[in-house]
């Protein structure tokens, strides 16, 4: 009777081991099959400084840039924004750029919808970028440096109107020197005729 306990108990201890090693063979291949392309998964990161909006939501350093998101960096002086792509190199937006970055092995591409980025590729990474006024692109031969634009957008740099005063700030003194400093006589007979108009205008 005892004998016959103990060799139930071996079967059992057998079916048992034989059960949890198949079950552990078997997950192996599941397991190696999700942790691969989690591994060799690029996720971009973002470095932002200034006001920087990644798919409209402001984003700070350390913020996650998926495939096709949309990056905006404000138009002012000091604003930018780096997203690292690991192996395959790194974007960054100057001032008033917007973009649409796609990026996939072997690949960094998008649209630049305004302003200006540059893109930076080690070798064997292609490059394809679309602006309004055409496509930017490497081979992925060599390693990449472009700096890529448009025209279309905002211009970050402020054009300062001249104002009246400033425009009028030279007299007939420093203008007779301007126009004297060329050494024509026509010049000086030019001043004479400005400074007789002057004299004219004044009211005694």
């Amino acid at each position: 009777m005892r004998s016959h306990k103990l060799s139930l108990r071996r079967a059992i201890a057998v079916v048992l081991f034989f059960a949890l090693s198949l079950s552990g063979v078997l997950s192996l291949p599941a397991a190696f099959a999700a942790g691969n392309p989690k591994d060799n998964q690029v996720v971009g990161q973002l470095t932002a400084t200034g006001a920087v909006t990644v798919n409209d939501k402001k984003a700070l350093n350390g913020t996650t840039v998926f495939n096709n998101s949309r990056l905006s960096v404000a138009c002012a002086g000091g604003n930018r924004a780096v997203v690292n792509l690991g192996r395959l190199g790194r974007v960054e937006l100057t001032p008033g750029s917007q973009m649409v970055l796609r990026y996939s092995e072997g690949l960094i591409s998008g649209e630049l919808l305004m302003g200006k980025i540059m893109v930076n590729a080690p070798v064997g990474v292609k490059v394809a970028i679309n602006t309004p006024e055409g496509v930017s692109a490497a081979d992925g031969k060599e390693a990449a440096a472009m700096a890529i634009n448009t025209q279309r957008g905002v211009r970050c740099v402020p054009i300062v109107a001249q104002s009246p005063m400033r425009q009028l700030a030279l007299g007939s003194g420093g203008l007779a020197a301007l126009l004297l400093g060329t050494g024509g006589a026509a010049a000086g007979a030019v001043v004479a005729a400005t400074s007789n108009n002057n004299s004219s205008n004044v009211i005694p």
